[in-house]
């Protein structure tokens, strides 16, 4: 699959406010930053004499936690530390770890517990009864690597396709996950990010596993999970789930 424009540095706020959404983001240029105005209190007519400017208004407090991109990164990684078996004894076991690229506000061992989830899910790639996956520590005997990268780093390890640092990609044993796509999502998938990465390693894992892009089969209908949801549905909806076929 492939996906993924330059950001310098992308800021995702939890708390309160809402996340702002991810074709926004995509479409600014240089560092991005969600900024939330605070509510002008009403005027007051006064009934002596010219009325006075009413004084600013205080800000609200929030807490903002930031994940930042930048375009690209140093090329090495910190290594996932946790290890689970799959919770299946059926088909084939492919074992995977996890490598997140150096400068990323994000934590190896709980991307790697995020990925294991997805790829642990009865309604992932197990759900055929021929594969079935188990998270590794990095380092460890591993049939597949998986790395989250910079937009940068993503082109270099995918190459010679061609994700111009807007998508990800599998790379021979390596399934490239860009950190542009797994912080913001994708716009055509929706503006809920957490469905969108489940999307993203079921698609990605699935090139691994030799799926290769299909079309929408009909307009209305849950999108396959190979189809590039990143790019579009086709009229299909969005979908991260292998098993799941019909609307």
């Amino acid at each position: 699959m492939l996906l993924c424009a330059s950001v310098g540095l992308v800021l995702v706020v939890t708390g309160a406010w809402s996340l702002p959404h991810p074709g926004d983001l995509a479409r600014a240029q240089g560092p991005v930053a969600a900024t939330v105005p605070a509510a002008a209190p009403a005027a007051v007519p006064s009934s002596a004499g010219p009325s006075t400017p009413a004084p600013p208004p205080a800000r609200e407090s929030t807490r903002v936690e930031a994940t930042l991109v930048p375009d690209k990164g140093p090329g090495t990684y910190e290594k996932a530390g946790v290890s689970v078996d799959s919770s299946t004894d059926r088909g084939r076991l492919y074992r995977f770890d996890v490598r997140v690229e150096k400068g990323l506000d994000l934590d190896p061992d709980t991307v790697a517990r995020a990925l294991e989830k997805t790829l642990d899910d009865p309604r992932s790639w197990r759900s055929t009864g021929k594969v079935r996956f188990s998270l590794v520590k990095a380092g460890e005997q591993a049939d597949l690597h998986a790395y989250l990268v910079t937009p940068g780093t993503t082109d270099k390890l995918c190459a010679p396709l061609l994700t111009r640092g807007e998508v990800s990609c599998r790379a021979g044993d390596k399934v490239v996950l860009n950190a542009k796509r797994w912080v913001l999502g994708a716009e055509a998938f929706g503006p809920d990010v957490a469905p969108y990465r489940e999307y993203l390693a079921n698609h990605e894992f699935g090139h691994a596993l030799g799926h290769s892009h299909v079309g929408c089969p009909r307009a209305g209908r849950p999108a396959p999970v190979m189809l590039q949801q990143t790019k579009g549905l086709q009229g299909c909806t969005a979908n991260p789930w292998p098993s799941v076929t019909k609307g």
